[in-house]
């Protein structure tokens, strides 16, 4: 009796895959250079993601004189995270995911883009009206002391949802499904990258009980985009076989 793989792809539907497999790797490639986008334009503007720790008296004036680039990155930050939703989906028909596993997959790549996509909204629509009240001539001490309860209640919330949930979480989880799959492909050196990947955006997850760090954080973001590259030469390279 041969054991069918719910998770691999068989090898007589190889040809059926390729469309999805070249869209997989032109979206994961699309987010790879939104995200990266968004850091070079962030960061020598408002020193992000180190400025994310600023008070609102501090971060607000920023945003506010700094506001074309803040708009622009965030811009691309968010069509990052968008980009992730029909990624989940190409990756399950280019890999053939099968039953409750596969289906699980996908739905964890999905939620991990609209969490991300959660967390980032606010830096596009809200955080400019707070700055705005902020900076107003005839806003009282009170009311930026409310402002400022504001910003750091909506940083928390929106922050936890996107950065704890969407990425360390969400994402952790459907990298750790991925790979299984890739392993089971015979793709070991990408399913074992992707299995450190995961492992590194789960390290972010003790920080809801104050256990942080600014460089772990970081880093695991930044490795894990390299295996999201990674993997879409591998799938490319799959659909032009």
């Amino acid at each position: 009796m041969t054991y069918a793989d719910p998770l691999s792809i068989p090898a007589t539907a190889a040809a059926d895959t390729r469309p999805a497999a070249r869209a997989a790797a032109l979206l994961l490639n699309a987010q790879f250079l939104c995200m990266w986008g968004a850091f070079f334009v962030l960061a020598p503007s408002i020193d992000w993601p180190a400025s994310l720790d600023l008070p609102a008296a501090e971060m607000l004036p920023l945003l506010l004189d700094r506001f074309a680039a803040v708009f622009t990155g965030y811009s691309l930050y968010l069509a990052h995270a968008i980009l992730l939703i029909p990624a989940a989906v190409a990756i399950h028909i280019a890999l053939d995911l099968r039953g409750a596993m596969g289906g699980t997959a996908t739905a964890f790549g999905a939620l991990a883009g609209f969490a991300k996509m959660f967390g980032i909204v606010r830096w596009l629509f809200v955080m400019p009206a707070l700055a705005a009240a902020w900076v107003a001539p005839d806003t009282s001490e009170g009311a930026r002391a409310a402002i400022s309860v504001t910003f750091d209640a909506l940083n928390a919330h929106a922050g936890g949802v996107g950065e704890l949930i969407g990425v360390g979480l969400f994402a952790g989880i459907w990298t750790v499904l991925l790979s299984i799959s890739l392993l089971r492909r015979g793709w070991r050196a990408t399913g074992l990258f992707g299995l450190a990947a995961a492992a590194g955006l789960f390290t972010t997850l003790p920080s809801v009980v104050g256990i942080e760090s600014p460089i772990l954080l970081t880093l695991s973001g930044i490795v894990w985009q390299i295996w999201t590259a990674t993997l879409a030469i591998a799938l490319w390279r799959e659909a032009a076989r």
